[in-house]
């Protein structure tokens, strides 16, 4: 599936997606030169596509999956042909849990400290919930196997639709003991979609280029850039 008959890219995945911290520690608002430094942005700017980025910091892989269904359904819904989009995905850490409150998207990962969003009374106080799901969410193993799941049905979903996509693991990587524990359910895996299936981009360098890192793991412009380009190379192996 050539890419040159696409126009736009999107991407879907958590904070590292969004760019957060690539423009310093403790700076993770979305500018417009943090998601353009992006692995997305890089890619976008490589093959000279239209580029939206859907990234949520702390999103989940749930929030990702529910994303990509969600906005395809609304391309077409608008009318617009779906031939149109290449997908990347970034997928998270496989605890990490959305849920919504008085309307309102929230997400939690492992560790989070509720006392960020209920500030002196100001905002929902989280604390019992977030203790909940510190003793009750961190089955990493199922989470993974939650995760596989999913991409075996995005997989169908995108098929249907025409949509192109490529996806890799942003962090927590895919150890090779866990693919071996989940071989009852990868058959038809497309594995020709995955860029390095027992790898993470923030895994790969934390030992060997740890000085491009924040204290909160998020690498700065040149690990992006430097992940972005075997990125690439993958995709122009895989789809031209």
């Amino acid at each position: 599936m050539a890419l040159s008959d696409r126009k736009y890219l999107i991407g879907v995945g958590c904070s590292h997606f969004a760019g957060s911290e690539i423009e310093g520690p403790e700076k993770s608002l979305r500018t417009a030169y943090s998601l353009n430094r992006a692995i997305p942005g890089r890619v976008a700017e490589h093959f000279k596509l239209n580029y939206i980025n859907l990234a949520k910091p702390a999103g989940s892989n749930g929030y990702i999956y529910r994303t990509i269904i969600e906005t395809v359904q609304e391309w077409i819904n608008n009318g617009r042909d779906p031939s149109e989009l290449f997908i990347v995905i970034g997928w998270s850490t496989d605890e990490r849990y959305e849920f919504t409150w008085e309307g309102e998207h929230w997400h939690w990962a492992n560790g989070k400290d509720a006392s960020l969003i209920y500030n002196n009374g100001i905002g929902p106080d989280f604390s019992t919930w977030f203790k909940a799901l510190q003793l009750y969410n961190t089955d990493f193993q199922f989470g993974a196997h939650k995760k596989l799941i999913n991409i075996l049905t995005l997989h169908e979903y995108l098929k249907s639709r025409n949509v192109a996509y490529v996806q890799l693991a942003s962090c927590a990587k895919i150890d090779p003991s866990t693919w071996e524990d989940n071989e009852g359910i990868l058959h038809g895996f497309p594995y020709h979609t995955f860029h390095e299936p027992t790898e993470s981009f923030i895994d790969q360098y934390l030992e060997t280029e740890s000085e491009h890192f924040t204290p909160w793991l998020h690498a700065d412009a040149y690990l992006h850039n430097k992940y972005a380009e075997k990125l690439i190379q993958f995709i122009e192996t895989n789809y031209e």
